[in-house]
């Protein structure tokens, strides 16, 4: 391979900041000084002025990363020209394209190594970072040959780019399947499966037949049914009651750049062109030490549009544009699965394409990690609504996140009971989400199933109060999806971890398992009973005898009917009412008359859901972003 490159590089003495759209930098040639770190002195041909460097190497230092970590994130000089260096000063080849040499010999460690084989050529292809880089010029100082018989160094981008290409078939067929091989009874694929089919056939037979029949049958149904509604209310009210707003990283010291670990962020993105700008711009704004992130962009490879968006605004050297390779399902939790297989980091969090997260978030994140025992593996920070104003529908969907992440959350992991998670913004523990094998590809609720799975595994779940941003779908037809979608992923969910529930008890132990299936089973079962319910409770109210019940059965189903109802609305109402004072959406209260309207919508989504689940149960109903027309941040 021959050494021929144009270096491109900066000159001034100051680090540039780290931005996603630059212009192209000048040229120059001037000597840099002595007493470089080994993965800088070799840059002689680039003329790199000396104080420049000083500075790359003081940064270097304060952030707790090798040199080159510094000067490639910061842009100083490009990749491949800092490669092709490396390579010169090696003896070995460069190559901008190993493509070019043959198909890699598939490894799964080898985007994490930075070290990979061609067998058909016979060539050591190599784009060592951080400690593999320093560690190979060490040995080469001491030795003065590299390890090998044709060695070939190439750019991190280029290498990734190539064990990707080569490794498809077997990327992709992991991320769908590779916890259905761990533990087959743990993933959605096969849900529902026949006889899952059956027995909720016999169910819903069973109960209308009680149903009309009436007497002894329907107190039976009906007793079940409330006392199933009662868990799901006392554990809503457990959770009001148990939060004191005590999150994780409450009394957690700053931690020094130096200390802070290195963090993938992985934001998967489908058909999202019309926000990348956005999203690009939130990512920037986050504080912590660019060589220490490694942020991930996941696309499908058929989503041109958002391609070519990512390329024209040219984000930096902290940012890698993952392809997901064809392949079923066209799911989040599979995307993720394949941003997982590469991450870099210590620590990893998701974003979705709208999100606008704290500043601060990754620092808290990390320090609230650094004083917490190995077995928090999760943190779940709140999101917020932004576009509340722009809908009814917008602005109670915010009453219910606020409910949910300000009130429901903390109080459920204060109780130590399992969190179904949010789908983005929670910060995991990379060697927790390995030993879980990665998210469940086939189930379209991946947050609340990681949620229930953490949970089983012995892991815990804190929240963090660090908020990000979200917008909304405001229209009823984005608003029915996305609802459909989460219902349908909660029935898949709750189906899943109800397959063995003599494991499931072993696992998590009575309460934390009663609670679990109230939970799932209410968060079902009253969207999709609710409208009933009212019907039937008023219709009794009115004309039968639920205020003057005769027999004992008629006083039992009553006093059980009567409990439902006035607890359900304060299990419903008070958090909505906490959750909006502390999220200060006050002015939004004013909407909770419309909590009926918004309930019977919640009950045809969860019966388009659960007519889905048996038609399309893998389908993933893609939400549209970037249609916000307010934003309660900016007061407008």
């Amino acid at each position: 391979m021959s050494l021929a490159f144009s270096p491109t590089v900066r000159t001034g003495t100051q680090l540039p900041p780290s931005r996603w759209s630059h212009a192209a930098p000048r040229e120059t040639s001037l000597p840099h000084g002595p007493q470089l770190p080994a993965d800088l002195a070799f840059l002689s041909p680039l003329g790199l002025r000396a104080a420049l460097l000083q500075k790359v190497v003081a940064e270097a230092k304060k952030q707790g990363v090798a040199a080159h970590e510094v000067l490639l994130a910061n842009e100083i000089v490009s990749p491949d020209d800092y490669y092709a260096c490396l390579a010169q000063a090696l003896g070995v080849g460069f190559s901008r394209n190993p493509a070019a040499l043959g198909a890699a010999t598939v490894d799964p460690s080898a985007l994490r190594t930075g070290i990979g084989h061609c067998a058909a050529s016979g060539t050591l292809v190599m784009a060592p970072q951080g400690p593999g880089l320093t560690g190979l010029l060490d040995l080469y100082r001491k030795t003065g040959v590299v390890p090998g018989k044709r060695i070939v160094i190439t750019a991190p981008g280029r290498f990734a780019q190539w064990m990707r290409a080569s490794s498809q078939d077997m990327t992709a067929d992991q991320a769908s399947h590779a916890l259905g091989r761990a533990d087959a009874s743990l993933t959605a694929e096969r849900v529902p499966s026949r006889r899952a089919r059956i027995l909720m056939g016999l169910t819903l037979t069973a109960t209308v037949a009680a149903s009309m029949a009436g007497g002894l049958g329907w107190l039976l149904v009906s007793s079940l049914l409330c006392i199933l509604m009662c868990g799901a209310i006392l554990t809503r009210l457990l959770a009001t009651l148990g939060d004191h707003r005590q999150c994780a990283q409450d009394g957690a010291p700053d931690l020094l750049d130096h200390e802070l670990p290195r963090y993938t962020i992985l934001v998967p993105l489908h058909k999202e062109a019309a926000v990348v700008g956005s999203l690009l711009d939130a990512l920037e704004r986050i504080d912590y030490p660019r060589a220490k992130l490694d942020i991930k962009l996941l696309i499908e490879a058929d989503d041109h549009e958002t391609f070519d968006a990512i390329k024209r605004l040219a984000p930096g050297p902290a940012y890698d544009l993952v392809i997901a390779p064809p392949g079923h399902p066209r799911t989040k939790p599979r995307a993720l699965n394949i941003g997982l297989a590469c991450a870099r980091g210590e620590l990893l969090t998701v974003y979705d394409a709208e999100d606008d997260p704290d500043p601060m978030q990754l620092r808290r994140a990390a320090a609230a990690f650094a004083q917490a025992p190995q077995s928090l593996a999760c943190l779940q920070c709140p999101l917020a609504i932004d576009n509340a104003r722009d809908s009814w529908l917008a602005g109670l969907f915010a009453l219910d996140y606020a409910s949910l992440f300000e009130v429901l959350d903390p109080g459920l992991a204060r109780l130590r009971l399992p969190i179904p998670l949010g789908g983005t913004s929670n910060h995991f523990r990379i060697d927790a989400l390995l030993r879980l094998r990665g998210w469940d590809a086939w189930n379209v609720t991946e947050d609340a199933d990681m949620g229930v799975r953490l949970a089983r595994m012995g892991y815990g779940v804190a929240t963090l109060d660090a908020p990000t941003w979200e917008e909304a779908p405001a229209k009823l037809p984005a608003w029915l999806a996305q609802r459909r979608r989460w219902m349908k992923g909660w029935m898949q969910t709750l189906i899943v971890h109800l397959r063995q529930p003599r494991r499931l008890l072993r696992e998590l132990g009575f309460a934390r398992a009663a609670a679990l299936v109230a939970m799932l089973a209410g968060g079902v079962l009253g969207p999709l009973l609710g409208p009933l319910y009212v019907a039937l409770f008023i219709c009794d109210g009115v004309w039968g005898s639920l205020f003057a019940p005769v027999t004992w059965p008629q006083t039992i189903a009553s006093a059980l009917w009567c409990m439902i109802a006035l607890l359900g609305a304060l299990a419903m109402i008070a958090p909505m009412v906490i959750g909006a004072r502390r999220r200060k959406l006050t002015s939004l209260l004013t909407l909770l008359p419309l909590l009926p309207a918004y309930n019977a919508l919640l009950g045809l989504a969860a019966a388009m859901a659960l007519i889905e689940l048996f038609r399309r149960p893998h389908y993933w109903a893609k939400t549209t972003h970037g249609l916000a027309r307010s934003s309660l941040r900016k007061g407008r």
